[in-house]
């Protein structure tokens, strides 16, 4: 009985310690999320080369992205979370500077140019145009499962993380956050 009871107590020891080491050697979820709707991804996935299109029907590309943050925006005109962020993603912007972000606004609609500019003016968004994926060719190549849905891109054309659902992009802890995430 005696050799049990020190056998038992050796086994939880010895399988609280595995647990402990194995826990702690595994990655870690990224704290501080300004929001708890960001997915960071482990492994950055490579986005080039998927299409869309512009308002002609005109097929095209991501081939580089020259800005440090790249926004990829999936969203449609009557989604109302889409519209409610809309704004906070044109005033980013204006907080990084043209020269620091790109935002590619794909709508999930077929082309509509009177609709898309009226939704775009009533938001009075101002730096950046739309784009078109009415096939969802490249909604389902990224594996989009709802709208908004937002990639964030480096220059190295890496999704880095993507924003499911709608935030405010204009947040002092998103800002800050995006920031510190090319670093």
């Amino acid at each position: 009985m005696f050799f049990l009871r020190k056998f038992f107590k050796y086994l939880v020891y010895s399988i609280s310690l595995l647990l402990f080491i194995t826990n702690h050697s595994l990655p870690q979820p990224i704290k501080d999320l300004p929001f708890k709707n960001i997915l960071v991804h482990e492994i950055p996935k490579e986005i080039t080369g998927e299409e869309f299109i512009d308002f002609s029907g005109k097929k095209l590309k991501f081939n580089k992205f020259d800005h440090q943050i790249t926004l990829v925006n999936f969203w449609a005109t009557w989604c109302v979370p889409c519209k409610e962020e809309m704004p906070s993603i044109d005033k980013l912007v204006d907080i990084l500077g043209k020269d620091k972000i790109k935002i590619y606004a794909i709508n999930l609609e077929k082309i509509n140019k009177k609709k898309t500019d009226k939704f775009l003016s009533d938001l009075k968004i101002k730096n950046f145009s739309t784009y078109y994926d009415p096939e969802y060719v490249l909604a389902n190549r990224i594996g989009l499962r709802g709208l908004p849905t937002t990639l964030i891109i480096d220059q190295n054309s890496k999704e880095l993380a993507r924003v499911i659902g709608s935030i405010d992009f204009a947040d002092e802890k998103f800002v800050s956050w995006l920031k510190n995430l090319q670093n």
